[in-house]
């Protein structure tokens, strides 16, 4: 739940950070500040009702004589204050409804935007590669690296099937990626892929994001992103200063309902409801965010200048930004066979965002003080797999990036 105290002080702030997120939240912070105030005023009713009853209690063991009517008279304030208590907890719960729909406040040094149109290029890093442009669905169907019409029958559009070699240099990327990201200090997860609504709501994919979610019946989820269990394991904990930072990689199948993007790229492999992705999540002492956000942000992109694959790296601004984050970089591969660039990888800073909704926290200098939670993809695997063979495709062979083929027993398919 966001700090309401801060919110009281601050509230044209939040309000205005709030717009430039792209959400017009001004009634919404208003009712969340009324309603704080209501339960600060039920809170010490409750209190005085709950000390009336004690205090009263107390004086049976003085005046026995009256017990049965001091008994009574103290059961009459227990009852009251129970009461108070059952009206806290509902406007408690009405606060963290409200509130929950609250996105994360943008840092100062994001630009301020209204969309993606508004994002900054940082940097663009280029290869010459002889390669015809040609789309990699395409080349897939050519060199029969899938079956798209059995992934079709079996589970319907917006999913693929690898087969021989495609299956093969999908594990080679697999495969390297994870190297790459051990060899950088990040330690191997492989967590489950079913998640509680809990841990969605710790990271903020709940309840803003509940309509592109599989939700199963027993209510738990599919993970859209391995994001989530990563990050949850040190929900609830205290930990030591000289813990941090904590870093994990971790490879898991994640599934997106994908609800809002009908008629877009309805053909490939860049956008699928169950699809492969490699994880970073770090969790940091917050003096160092600016550093590890740049950490993340070289083991990503040093992935891309070893298959030597060209790139751009892109700022986001305000109302680019995830609801969870505060800063974000995306990394953009470039595909020939689209002509265009495409997002392979996010690395976002979350500051306290999730610290505060799983209630994380470290112990410095005597006090304890909320982790900041960093992430990003390193990387998404399909749109790697669509990079390479769009990349390294020539006269009906893809020739297969240096760094991959000590994975594999052939140099081209």
């Amino acid at each position: 739940m966001i700090n309401i105290k801060k919110l009281k002080l601050n509230k044209d702030v939040y309000v205005k950070a709030f717009l430039d997120k792209g959400a017009d939240l001004s009634n919404e912070v208003n009712q969340v500040i009324e309603l704080h105030d209501k339960w600060l005023v039920v809170l010490e009713k409750e209190n005085k009702a709950r000390m009336e009853s004690n205090s009263i209690s107390s004086q049976i063991s003085k005046d026995p004589s009256r017990k049965d009517e001091l008994l009574a008279e103290a059961v009459i304030h227990s009852d009251q204050a129970d009461k108070f208590t059952t009206e806290a907890k509902d406007l408690l719960k009405e606060i963290t409804d409200i509130s929950s729909t609250f996105p994360n406040v943008a840092s100062a040094s994001t630009p301020i935007g209204k969309d993606e149109a508004d994002n900054t290029v940082i940097s663009e890093h280029h290869i010459e590669l002889q390669t015809q442009g040609k789309p990699h669905y395409e080349i897939m169907e050519e060199l029969e690296l899938g079956m798209q019409e059995e992934s079709g029958i079996l589970a319907g559009s917006r999913h693929v099937i690898y087969s021989g070699k495609g299956a093969e240099l999908v594990r080679a990327i697999e495969l390297y990626l994870l190297d790459m990201n051990m060899k950088n200090g990040f330690k191997l997860i492989t967590p489950p892929v079913l998640v509680n609504s809990e841990m969605l709501y710790n990271t903020g994919q709940l309840p803003k994001f509940k309509d592109d979610l599989y939700e199963l019946k027993n209510g738990q989820y599919l993970i859209p992103t391995a994001e989530v269990p990563l990050t949850n394991l040190v929900t609830g904990k205290m930990l030591k200063e000289e813990e941090l930072p904590i870093r994990y990689t971790s490879l898991t199948n994640c599934f997106r309902l994908e609800a809002g993007s009908a008629g877009m790229d309805t053909r490939g492999i860049i956008r699928l409801h169950q699809f492969r992705k490699v994880e970073l999540v770090s969790i940091i002492n917050p003096k160092d965010h600016e550093t590890e956000l740049n950490f993340l942000l070289k083991t990503a992109t040093s992935i891309l200048d070893n298959l030597k694959i060209s790139y751009r790296i892109v700022e986001l601004c305000t109302g680019d930004l995830g609801f969870s984050a505060e800063k974000t970089f995306d990394i953009e591969v470039w595909l020939p066979g689209q002509n265009k660039y495409r997002e392979i990888s996010s690395v976002s800073c979350m500051s306290n965002f999730q610290a505060r909704r799983m209630n994380t926290r470290f112990k410095t200098n005597g006090e304890k003080e909320l982790v900041y939670t960093l992430n990003g993809s390193s990387l998404a695997v399909e749109r790697t797999f669509a990079a390479i063979i769009e990349n390294y495709y020539d006269n009906g062979k893809i020739m297969i990036p240096d760094v991959l083929q000590k994975y594999l027993d052939f140099k081209e398919i």
